[in-house]
């Protein structure tokens, strides 16, 4: 009603300052949810709208043949504001679409696109309606200058034209790791006009361009999961059975504590050569940049594994060289923490109290909460420990051969906190505190080198088993004091 009433001039007026208003709030529009902003501009347009109608009837074709050259210049001012608010809100419902789509950040090159394209029809669309100038000629003109700029910019355009392609297919989002034929692999940083930007496993960001990654093979490493599965390739002597080869490298591949544990390692022999017979090891680990950690982690398990078996490596092209001799007591006994800064003739007091042992697999050597009354040393196969029960079952650490369990809690008379479960068929040598004590009571000296021994080179105690257990290294000056309790409780 009070439209109907007010003069042109007034509502040309309330037109500009409502324009005015919206050009000012472009500055907070950052501020806002994207929602929010479309709601804000579709008021203000239909608002202006409003005007317009009651103003010069249709804003598409004003009836102002009759009014003043000033007042006629201020229509046209007002209209060219609402084409270009009206060209926003189109332009809002596009990236509205586009979040409301849940799309990666790189389908923003679309929009872009999209937005250019409406404000080009725009300034079309004001050209023919607000100033009445023919656009025939303008659009073949601007054909033309197309055509130039496309061939002036036919690399520039074809990275763009690529960038909305891999836009459309969702290969791969910032974020995601991605291999790219040629050699470049990282983690996706941006996809922009150009190119795509890619941290790479050296520290460095490469700049490959969008036209060269539509070309390109390429993996994303992180879709559907960011496992990944990893093949490690063995060559063994060939006179060893297979049978036996594939459960001791299954031994091996079980110990390692950076794969994942499902799915589990396979073990597969692909090749019977003169020269060595071929062996697959393939399991999973849970993001690639675990992949060189657990790649050495496992050869060094194989190799360790491989020894203890007495199972030789091949040579490609070589002879084959006789199997490698099993290692003995006395070398699994030179070779061990807690042993080895022991002189032999000391070791040997030791090794003839040392029972053998064979364990089935899944069989508990250790319990926990139980007082240990002996230690085991191990000379083939996987042990796992293992603490709590349940969806509360923690892995704590996996025994390989020429590992020592349970000796820090003899030590230290405290109840296990793990549980010591055969992973694998295991061998162990078993030294009770009974057989222990006997030596020292035939040799009391050899407290004094325990003694030292656990002073000056601790290593062997910080590497054992409980250690882990307890989730942190004991204190010097404690492990000392039981440690002289324990060797004083054994001569009594």
């Amino acid at each position: 009603m009070m439209l109907a009433m007010s003069g042109p001039e007034q509502r040309l007026g309330l037109a500009t300052l409502l324009l005015v208003v919206t050009m000012l709030d472009l500055w907070r529009e950052h501020k806002r949810p994207l929602w929010l902003c479309f709601i804000v501009r579709v008021v203000a347009f239909v608002a202006l709208t409003r005007i317009l109608q009651a103003t010069v009837g249709s804003p598409v074709t004003p009836h102002l043949d009759s009014a003043p050259i000033g007042l006629r210049v201020w229509v046209q001012f007002v209209e060219v504001g609402w084409w270009m608010l009206g060209a926003r809100v189109a332009v809002g419902i596009v990236r509205l679409a586009v979040v409301l789509e849940n799309r990666p950040r790189e389908t923003k090159i679309i929009s872009d696109l999209l937005a250019g394209a409406i404000y080009v029809t725009t300034a079309f669309g004001v050209i023919n309606f607000v100033f009445g100038v023919a656009i025939a000629g303008l659009v073949a003109t601007s054909g033309v200058v197309a055509i130039i700029l496309g061939l002036a910019l036919q690399s520039t355009l074809s990275d763009v034209f690529s960038g909305i392609a891999v836009g459309l297919e969702r290969a791969y989002k910032p974020g995601d790791l991605i291999w790219v034929e040629g050699g470049i692999e990282g983690q996706v940083l941006q996809v922009n006009w150009r190119s795509t930007q890619i941290a790479t496993l050296h520290d460095s960001i490469a700049i490959v361009p969008n036209s060269v990654i539509a070309k390109a093979r390429l993996e994303n490493r992180s879709a559907p999961t960011p496992t990944r599965s990893l093949t490690i390739t063995i060559s063994v002597d060939p006179s060893i059975e297979p049978r036996r080869c594939i459960a001791v490298l299954n031994a091996a591949a079980l110990a390692g504590r950076l794969r994942l544990d499902s799915p589990a390692p396979l073990i597969g022999c692909t090749g019977l050569q003169g020269d060595g017979n071929v062996y697959e090891i393939s399991f999973a680990v849970g993001a690639s940049r675990l992949i060189p950690a657990a790649r050495t982690e496992t050869l060094g398990l194989v190799h360790r594994h491989l020894r203890f078996a007495g199972i030789a490596l091949s040579v490609s092209g070589n002879t084959p060289r006789p199997s490698t001799s099993v290692p003995t007591l006395a070398d699994l006994m030179a070779e061990s923490d807690l042993f080895g800064a022991l002189t032999a003739e000391e070791r040997n007091l030791f090794a003839e109290h040392l029972q053998a042992n064979r364990h089935r697999q899944g069989e508990t050597l250790l319990r926990e909460g139980d007082m240990p009354d002996a230690f085991y040393l191990l000379s083939g196969g996987t042990v796992e420990l293992t603490r709590g029960n349940g969806v509360a079952r923690q892995v704590v650490l996996r025994a390989s051969p020429g590992d020592i369990i349970g000796m820090i809690s003899l030590i230290m008379g405290t109840p296990l906190s793990t549980t010591a479960t055969a992973l694998t068929p295991v061998t162990t040598y078993k030294l009770d505190k009974e057989c222990i004590a006997a030596v020292l009571r035939l040799h009391p000296t050899l407290a004094g080198t325990l003694e030292a021994q656990a002073k000056h080179g601790r290593a062997w105690l910080m590497s054992a088993v409980d250690a882990q257990e307890h989730g942190e290294t004991p204190e010097p000056q404690l492990v000392l004091h039981r440690l002289r309790e324990f060797l004083h409780r054994l001569n009594a």
